[in-house]
Parts: structure tokens; C-alpha cells; sequence
């Protein structure tokens, strides 16, 4: 969609019942969505802004948060192929990992999509929303807001109601998909960005999903507020991985949850470096026997950044698996809360779940990290447990390491890395695991440079 056809009411700042209207009309969309995009309009003004009073809000202050008074769309440029895209997003494409097919939203609209032959011939679908409304209208109507509706918080229902651009991934019954399909968002102007990714696996169906969000850099604030849904299928098995980047003047909201079939396998993974402040839930629903859920998390704190997560485990079948493993580093004034449920539904015997999380703060600076596992549990044959630590760098290691001629500031790295290795060595994508120790280590390298000075 080119940038000189946006009606100014979306260039505006400000969201209101009109803009979501003249959102849905300027996408020509059916009339069903039009109304859906107003329902969640309507939550969205309804549903108070979350504060400090609120348990699940208590350490994550965004009193001062004014999403509606952004603008509420971000045109993008048109482009063609590859080189038509920024610099910086070339070159996120060039760093990645090999991809079989590749989205890219520039800002609220989708710039580019490449799908290998190979995979068009198999049946697979991938997408922007946009497109896939248009060529599969009736499984988007059925699947969309399945997961995450939109009243599920008020975030939830911002980006119900003016949601843009987003993935759609549909992979056929049977079809198994060995090289990762991957969507980058990236945001370069001031206003919002509010994807949406549907993932849709039919029986026996296989694949690997990357979502990477990255930005330039800007003195005023930015929104990102996503949603994910992610269907996997009878006997599927779906590795997701959200890798999220972005400047220092970017708010991130998410909420990623999935629905596992019978002998089904998710594999997720949600990595957080970057924005000014962070809130991610994760939740994978186990709705059936012999469903299984690998839930692996990395963040690393410093600044004043806070990062927020929250999962949830929630068995709602018999005899099914789930396995968290959050790991998080801080430093300088930075906090970091993690806040884990295992919820086991009556009737869901024979569950086996674990839940640990795990805090490692660097120097003596001010960082924080809160954690908080739980544990609900309303059947009587189950195996549950959860755990937390929090220390810092243990001074016996660096001696040992340095006693062997390691300079302190090598020491260090060697520790942290160390220390998300019990994560990182779980990625089993060359390109994904070089990526995240590069962030890992240009997150240690400045301040530990300054400690060292």
C-alpha cells in the first residue's frame, strides 16, 4: 500500500472509533472484521489501564503510557525486492539465519515476501494478513482472535482493533518444513507498530517460525504491541522463536499463546534485549493427550530498562508434558520480573511440568530481579515443580579463570556465557545461536568495559 494513499486520520496521533473504521476500510476489509476491529474498540475503552494495584501489573509501572494518543498507523516505502529495503534491515537479513521464506514489515505495512517455489508447491501459505484475508478468508475468520481475544487485556484489544500488517503461516497436513521461515518488523518513524502472527500447523505438519523485531532509533517514544497465535496440530511439532531488539525509545507489549493437539510438540523460544520497557506473555494451553511444551526464555537487562514476562503452563488435558526454562542477566539500575504459572485444570491427571527461572545480576549496581513461580494444581495424580534463583557472579569462578591468565574482563564474559549456555544450547539453528551470543556480548562488553576503567 503505497504511503501517499493513507487518509490523514491515521497519520494523526490519536486513536478513536473512527480511525478503526478508516483503518478497515482503507484495507478493504469484509464487514465481519470491520465489526470485530469496533468490538475490540469497545473493550479497548472499557478495560481500565492495568497499575500498581493490579497483582499481575505490581512491579511494572506504565502510569505515564499513552498508547491511545499515538498514532496509530506508520506508512511505509514501497519496495520491490531486497535492495529496496533499509540498510539496517539488509543487513538483520544478511546476519540471520537461512531462511526458506521471508516476510518484512517496514513499519505498519508488509514490504516484502519471498516464499521458496518449493514450498508453494507443498501447499504452504505464508503471508502478510492482509493478502491472506483476501486468498483464505474462511480459515482467518475461524482461527483469528481464537487464542488471543481481544479482551484479553487492553493491549490485547488495541491490537484487535487496529491491528496491521502481521504474518499469516499455514503449513498442510503432512508437510515437513526443515529450513526456518522468518518475519522481520522493523520501525524507523515515530508513531506505533501492531503486528498480528497467525500460525496454523494441520496434522503431522512440521517447521521452525522466527519473528525478529528491530528499529532505528528515535528521541520521542514508539509503540510495539503485538499478538500471536500459534495452532499446532495433531502430531505437529512447531518450533517458535520471538527475538525481540529494539531501540531504547520503544514500549513493547506481546502476548504469544499456543494450543497443542494430540502428540503434538511446541518448541518455543522468547529472547529480550532491547526497548526502554517490556512486557511479554507467554502461555501454551496443552488441550490434549501426549501434548508436549519446551518453553526456553533469555533476557538481559541494563540501563534503567525493565523487562516483564509472564508464562503460563496451562494442562488443560491428561497426560501431557511442559518444561520452562527462563534465564535472565541484569546489571547497572535495570529490573527484570519473571511470574510463572503451572496451572493443572481437574480431570488433567498424569501431568509432568517443571518450571525454573533463573537471575544472575552483574557488579553491585542497583539491578533487580523478581520472581515469582507458581504452582495450581487441581488434579491429584500429577508430577509439578518449580524453582528460582537469583545471585550474582560468582567470585570464586572469575578467580579461577583469571588464575589461569583470563583478564577479569574475559572472566566475565566467559561466565555469562556460561550461564545462558544452558539456553542457548538448546537453539539448534547455527545462524540464530551466533546472533544471540553477538547481543549477548555487546550487551557485557559496555559496562563491563566501564567497570574495568
Amino acid at each position: 500500500m503505497s504511503p501517499n494513499n493513507v487518509p490523514e486520520i491515521l497519520r494523526s496521533k490519536g486513536i478513536s472509533a473512527e480511525t478503526v473504521e478508516a483503518l478497515s476500510s482503507f484495507k478493504n476489509e469484509p464487514g465481519w472484521l470491520t465489526e470485530k476491529r469496533l468490538e475490540a474498540w469497545d473493550f479497548f475503552e472499557k478495560i481500565p489501564m492495568p497499575t500498581l494495584r493490579d497483582e499481575a501489573w505490581r512491579y511494572t509501572d506504565i502510569s505515564d503510557v499513552r498508547v491511545e494518543e499515538l498514532a496509530p498507523y506508520a506508512p511505509s516505502p514501497d519496495a520491490t525486492s531486497e535492495k529496496d529495503l533499509p540498510e539496517a534491515v539488509q543487513t538483520l537479513i544478511k546476519e540471520g539465519e537461512e531462511n526458506s521464506a521471508l516476510l518484512v514489515q517496514h513499519n505498519s505495512e508488509t514490504a516484502l515476501v519471498r516464499v521458496a517455489e518449493e514450498l508453494s508447491r507443498k501447499g504452504v501459505v505464508f503471508t502478510d494478513l492482509h493478502t491472506a484475508l483476501k486468498e483464505h478468508e474462511g480459515l482467518i475468520k475461524e482461527k483469528l482472535f481464537g487464542l488471543v481475544p481481544m479482551d484479553y487485556d487492553k493491549f490485547a484489544a488495541l491490537n484487535a482493533a487496529v491491528n496491521s500488517g502481521g504474518s499469516f503461516l499455514y503449513v498442510p497436513r503432512g508437510v515437513e518444513v526443515d529450513v526456518p521461515i522468518q518475519s522481520y518488523y522493523w520501525l524507523d518513524v515515530v508513531g506505533s507498530i501492531m503486528p498480528r502472527t497467525l500460525v496454523v500447523l494441520d496434522e503431522g505438519a512440521s517447521v521452525t517460525y522466527i519473528d525478529e523485531y528491530a528499529s532505528a532509533y528515535h528521541e520521542e517514544p514508539a509503540l510495539s504491541n503485538g499478538a500471536v497465535e500459534l495452532y499446532v496440530g495433531q502430531g505437529a511439532h512447531l518450533r517458535y522463536v520471538s527475538l525481540q531488539n529494539w531501540e531504547r525509545n520503544v514500549l513493547h507489549f506481546n502476548t504469544i499463546r499456543s494450543s497443542t493437539g494430540k502428540d503434538a510438540t511446541i518448541n518455543s523460544l522468547v529472547v529480550s534485549l532491547g526497548s526502554q520497557l517490556s512486557r511479554t506473555n507467554v502461555e501454551a494451553g496443552l488441550v490434549a493427550e501426549g501434548s508436549d511444551s519446551e518453553m526456553l526464555g533469555m533476557y538481559f537487562a541494563d540501563s534503567d530498562q525493565l523487562l516483564d514476562h509472564h508464562t503460563l503452563q496451562d494442562h488443560i488435558s491428561s497426560n501431557a508434558h511442559s518444561d520452562l526454562l527462563y534465564k535472565g542477566a541484569l546489571r547497572d539500575e535495570s529490573l527484570a520480573v519473571f511470574s510463572g504459572l503451572i496451572r493443572v485444570e481437574p480431570g488433567a491427571q498424569k501431568t509432568d511440568a517443571y518450571q525454573t527461572n533463573r537471575n544472575l545480576i552483574l557488579g553491585t549496581d542497583e539491578a533487580m530481579a523478581v520472581s515469582l513461580p507458581n504452582l495450581e494444581i487441581m488434579a491429584d495424580d500429577v508430577k509439578c515443580s518449580h524453582g528460582s534463583t537469583t545471585g550474582q557472579v560468582d567470585d570464586v569462578e572469575l578467580f579461577y579463570l583469571m588464575s589461569r591468565g583470563i583478564p577479569r574482563k574475559e572472566a566475565e564474559k566467559l561466565v555469562v556465557f556460561g550461564f545462558f549456555g544452558e539456553v542457548t544450547s538448546r537453539v539448534p539453528f547455527k545462524g540464530l545461536k551466533h546472533k544471540l551470543d553477538r547481543a549477548i556480548e555487546g550487551k557485557i562488553g559496555l559496562g563491563f568495559e566501564e567497570r574495568v576503567a
